[in-house]
C-alpha cells in the first residue's frame, strides 16, 4: 500500500485567492446576465412597440370602417325622415283642406237656412 502523501497546508494567501478568483467568475456570469437580461428587455420592448404599432392600425382601420357605416346609416336615416316629412306634409294639407271644406261646407249650410 501506498502512504498517504501529507496534503500541503493552505496558507490564508492561498484561500484568499481562490475565494478572489471564485467572486470574479461569479461577477463575470453576473456581469454576462445582466447583458444578456438587457439585450432581451431591448427585444421585448421591439415587439411590444411593434404589435402596440400594429394593434393601433388594426384599431384605426377599425375606427374608419364604423365610421363609414354610421355615416352612411346616417344618410339613409335623413333621407327616409326627410321622405316620411313629405308624406306628412302632403297628408296634413290634405287634411286641413277638408277641414276647412267641411267648416265651410257647414258655415254655408247654416247661413242658408237661416
Amino acid at each position: 500500500m501506498s502512504t498517504p502523501q501529507p496534503s500541503p497546508e493552505l496558507t490564508t494567501r492561498d484561500v484568499l485567492q481562490q475565494i478572489d478568483h471564485r467572486l470574479s467568475l461569479i461577477e463575470t456570469d453576473v456581469r454576462e446576465n445582466n447583458a444578456r437580461i438587457d439585450s432581451l428587455r431591448a427585444e421585448l420592448t421591439g415587439k411590444i412597440d411593434g404589435l402596440e404599432a400594429k394593434t393601433e392600425a388594426k384599431i384605426d382601420g377599425l375606427e374608419a370602417k364604423t365610421e363609414a357605416k354610421i355615416d352612411g346609416l346616417e344618410a339613409k336615416t335623413e333621407t327616409k325622415i326627410n321622405e316620411l316629412r313629405r308624406e306628412f306634409n302632403g297628408k296634413f294639407n290634405l287634411v286641413i283642406g277638408l277641414v276647412i271644406t267641411s267648416w265651410l261646407s257647414m258655415m254655408g249650410t247654416l247661413l242658408f237656412k237661416l
